[in-house]
């Protein structure tokens, strides 16, 4: 029982680093291809779920590891693989998933050399950095 709650631990901090990089695309993306919920105030409880989710797998974590003996040995990988691992393995994989087909955005990117390959891999999806400059 203690290693199966050991891993829903794992499992919500996972989910959480998912909606961590959905809200972060969010908030970095262009209006052209932010998703409508990011408009709303739901966007809000978006962001409490990913906090939310990650502090309750991260306690879990904690406390069955500390049951089970093996200390504070599964709260450390799982900090490590919140913050350090996830990011690399899950931001690339919301990109191809949440940026819009090569088609629709070839003839604005095929100009700044970018490819069907690798044009999920750069930032020109991101919001012009003058603009929220000039915005505060």
């Amino acid at each position: 029982m203690d290693l199966l709650m050991i891993l829903l631990g794992f499992l919500l901090l996972i989910l959480a680093s998912v909606l961590q990089v959905y809200c972060e695309f969010g908030r970095q993306s262009r209006p052209e291809f932010r998703h409508k919920i990011f408009g709303t105030r739901f966007r809000y409880a978006l962001e409490a779920g990913w906090v939310i989710l990650m502090l309750a797998g991260g306690v879990i974590v904690f406390l069955y590891g500390l049951l089970m003996g093996y200390s504070w040995i599964p709260g450390v990988i799982a900090i490590i693989g919140f913050w350090l691992i996830l990011p690399f393995i899950i931001t690339p994989i919301m990109r191809h998933r949440l940026l819009p087909p090569w088609d629709e955005v070839k003839t604005e990117l095929e100009p700044k050399g970018y490819t069907e390959r690798d044009y999920w891999r750069g930032d020109w999806w991101m919001k012009d950095l003058q603009s929220r400059r000039r915005k505060r």
